[in-house]
């Protein structure tokens, strides 16, 4: 199933169960989970509903606000997709599973959010470009776009996906078919020709003959 569809499930299971109690762990041989383990789709939507306040509340106590609702989402997706695939053996590994997704996903939103800082740190405009130099500023990010624009397409899509889809490695390499440590060594070396078209004039001028 597509994670679309997943996603909707787990959106689903929050508005069916909004006022869910925490759970920190659940029973051995709990029959919704040993029914989740078999395929039955109502269980599923069960035992995401009630695993959906402990995610919320490891998320609250991470993250803001706003991002609260987008973690669970995406937590309990993939946590339905480990369960589709047979990657839970037992019932009482279900809980510990799911809170195993969220301490992965929350590491991996650190990393995200410091690859973007870096990003930041290394092409951003300051709080004085922005408050004195709008028309610089304005070609300093064309300039950044047309160093973009001349990254090959894969790297376009490891940029794109790193630093505004928030995707993971893993996810970036099973789109573009290749491994996640080739995921890296394209983002790093892209990272660098874009710093490298950076220091030099921007290429549409050249042609137009704006700079020497």
């Amino acid at each position: 199933m597509r994670r679309s569809r997943l996603g909707a499930l787990a959106v689903q299971t929050g508005a069916m169960h909004p006022q869910s109690s925490a759970v920190s762990s659940l029973p051995k041989d709990d029959p919704t989970v040993l029914k989740a383990l078999a395929g039955d789709r109502r269980a599923e939507e069960e035992l995401c509903a009630r695993l959906l306040p402990a995610v919320r509340a490891f998320a609250a106590r991470r993250l803001r606000s706003g991002s609260v609702d987008d973690f669970a989402h995406d937590a309990l997706t993939l946590f339905v997709e480990a369960l589709r695939a047979g990657r839970i053996e037992h019932s009482t590994a279900a809980a510990g599973f799911a809170l195993g997704i969220c301490r992965n996903l929350a590491r991996e939103r650190a990393r995200n959010d410091e690859r973007r800082r870096d990003l930041v740190g290394r092409f951003g405009p300051t709080a004085a470009d922005l408050l004195a130099w709008d028309k610089e500023l304005l070609v300093r990010r064309e300039h950044l776009e047309d160093c973009y624009s001349q990254l090959t397409g894969k790297a376009r899509h490891v940029i794109r996906a790193t630093f505004c889809e928030d995707a993971a490695d893993q996810d970036i390499a099973q789109a573009l078919s290749i491994t996640p440590a080739n995921v890296r060594i394209i983002r790093h070396r892209s990272l660098l020709a874009l710093r490298s078209c950076l220091d030099r004039p921007i290429s549409w001028t050249q042609v137009e003959g704006g700079v020497p």
